[in-house]
């Protein structure tokens, strides 16, 4: 999140929500609890400690894929980009991606996430 806006990412993902990245493993297993993370993530940003990243989605490899009485699956590939002020943003890695989306009363709720194949920048 580049805006690193916890309280609108509050409301886009799932109580249940799991995270499992490849580097850390299973690093959240409640909305609420990756909600904390960002939401500190954005304090150090804020103070200098940890640097601001922007993500974008490689063209082209967005699919998804709809999950009957449920929900949806959407895989893809993105790159992260450190950003600075008065410096051009500088690619430090690629990862793919895979979410699983539910539908919470008419809703769109991020419920599964897995962060993979994260490779850094040459």
């Amino acid at each position: 999140m580049t805006q690193c806006d916890a309280d609108r990412l509050a409301t886009m993902v799932s109580d249940d929500l799991e995270f499992f990245h490849d580097k850390d493993g299973l690093s959240a297993t409640s909305g609420a609890q990756f909600v904390a993370a960002v939401r500190g993530m954005c304090e150090r940003q804020a103070k200098g400690i940890d640097f601001r990243a922007r993500r974008e989605l490689v063209p082209g490899t967005m699919e998804v894929y709809p999950l009957a009485h449920y929900g949806a699956i959407e895989i893809g590939v993105h790159r992260f980009h450190a950003i600075a002020e008065g410096k051009p943003d500088r690619l430090t890695e690629t990862a793919r991606f895979t979410h699983v989306w539910k539908q919470e009363q008419g809703q769109w709720k991020l419920a599964r996430v897995l962060s993979y194949d994260h490779r850094l920048a040459q």
